[in-house]
């Protein structure tokens, strides 16, 4: 199934109320985003069925936070893009990045299952809560695995807390400000709010921001399971702008040049909504830094390429 054949679907319809209240989600979450099993209410009990070793909410500043950890060994932290929540690294990576390491999920201010205050936000904030969240997980430092929005906030990390980063992973992320290179206008728009459809017909307008079209002709059960998956722990539309607020106005600038951690920058090569481009600048300015990229993948590669990702993530963490 395509987002070309979605007026010949049904779908129930929501109130404004509702609509209002879970759209912000819709047209990011494809943005920066990924998991989903087979419907809402089974991806909701797929969630609390997973097994984990501890996870729940832990008290960080003005806010509760979201956080699952699994696995053994060394920490690593992944951090989740915009309107984005724990259910988007999807259904493979996890578990198997989980074989050799100490795995740390959670949901961003904003996002998911974590508080979601009225805004604004800033990248700086949530780099903030994120530090926050290890100081009371007791964890002084760990690998950093940041995707889109993820990535702006590692960066802020990397550079204000370098002490608290070992080895750095940057997904599909940018610069920000000037330095970026943007995506056109007409690919933009699928980061604005659909309230004119249901939410399910929401997620599947904006698959193409995600992924190429050809996968999505091609993987309509993967593109289905990812809907459902953000279909679980929705943002309000309030929460959803201020983290877009947010995403829009980060610049790291020539802080970027002072990252001193091993640094891996990867990009899918067919990325409309973060072009590779980014990648490349980034890998350009953070000193001795690598630059990836995964072929066939968007903007979703670790939905998309799960094992291809694993592969150069884990690559990268075992370099001596």
């Amino acid at each position: 199934m395509s987002i070309l054949r979605l007026s010949s679907l049904k779908f129930p319809a929501l109130n404004s109320a509702a609509v209002s209240s879970i759209f912000a989600v819709a047209a990011a979450v494809l943005l920066l985003l990924s998991t989903f099993p087979v419907a809402a209410a089974e991806t909701v009990e797929a969630a609390e069925n997973t097994p984990s070793e501890s996870g729940g909410n832990a008290t960080v500043g003005d806010i509760q936070m979201y956080y699952e950890i699994t696995g053994e060994g060394k920490p690593l932290l992944m951090i989740m893009g915009l309107g984005g929540h724990i259910l988007d690294w999807g259904w493979v990576l996890p578990e198997k990045l989980t074989e050799s390491r100490q795995v740390i999920l959670f949901d961003n201010r904003g996002a998911g299952r974590s508080d979601q205050p009225a805004g604004p936000y800033s990248i700086t904030e949530m780099a903030n809560d994120t530090v926050g969240l290890l100081d009371a997980l007791g964890i002084e430092r760990a690998d950093v695995f940041g995707v889109s929005m993820g990535g702006m906030i590692a960066q802020e990390i990397a550079v204000r807390q370098p002490e608290r980063v070992d080895r750095l992973i940057l997904g599909a992320t940018s610069p920000g400000g000037d330095a970026q290179v943007l995506a056109p206008p007409e690919v933009q728009a699928y980061l604005e709010p659909r309230l004119d459809l249901t939410l399910h017909e929401a997620l599947w307008w904006g698959a193409p921001a995600g992924f190429p079209q050809e996968f999505i002709d091609g993987h309509p059960d993967i593109i289905e399971r990812k809907v459902q998956a953000n279909m679980a722990y929705p943002s309000s539309l309030e929460a959803y702008r201020a983290q877009l607020a947010a995403y829009r106005a980060f610049e790291i600038g020539d802080r970027v040049s002072e990252i001193r951690a091993p640094t891996l920058v990867l990009a899918g090569d067919s990325d409309i909504l973060i072009p590779p481009e980014n990648g490349r600048i980034l890998a350009e300015k953070i000193p001795g830094a690598e630059f990836r990229t995964i072929e066939g993948a968007g903007h979703l590669f670790w939905i998309s390429h799960p094992n291809e990702t694993y592969s150069e993530v884990v690559e990268f963490l075992e370099e001596n």
